[in-house]
């Protein structure tokens, strides 16, 4: 039985008018505001947009190892030229692949972390509706 500390709120009346309301949501079709497949699906299609920019960004961060295509020209097809640009460019932003490869370490962290938070928080929404349920079923009978 539920005690109220403040004796001019009747929590037996108050208990009353929220079941008549939950009811009447219940009548009227108000299970949910989004069905829970709409929201399975929203949060893959995050999840999996999230891990296409990783990927992308993965694959960017790389060390180039063969010249562009667009750069085809005749001072680029000199073979030990290409390569000695290639590695001063490698040399160049050294660092800043390092600090790129760490970024991308730390989002692919971050979206395991978002994965787990979903998944916990799906089961604790399922745990919630059985608890409304035992909740309605106990009350009413």
């Amino acid at each position: 039985m539920l005690e109220s500390l403040n004796r001019e709120i009747d929590v037996e009346a108050l208990m009353l008018r929220l079941r008549g309301r939950v009811s009447d949501l219940e009548q009227q079709g108000h299970h949910e505001l989004l069905p829970s497949d709409a929201i399975a699906l929203r949060n893959s299609v995050f999840i999996n947009s999230l891990e296409a920019f990783v990927n992308t960004a993965d694959q960017k961060a790389q060390i180039r190892v063969q010249w562009p295509s667009l750069l085809a020209g005749f001072f680029f097809n000199i073979p030990t030229m290409r390569r000695a640009l290639l590695d001063g460019l490698a040399f160049l932003f050294k660092d800043q692949r390092h600090v790129n490869l760490a970024l991308v370490a730390a989002f692919r962290e971050s979206i395991s972390l978002n994965r787990q938070l979903i998944e916990q928080f799906d089961l604790l929404r399922k745990d919630h509706e059985d608890l409304k349920k035992n909740a309605g079923r106990d009350f009413s009978g």
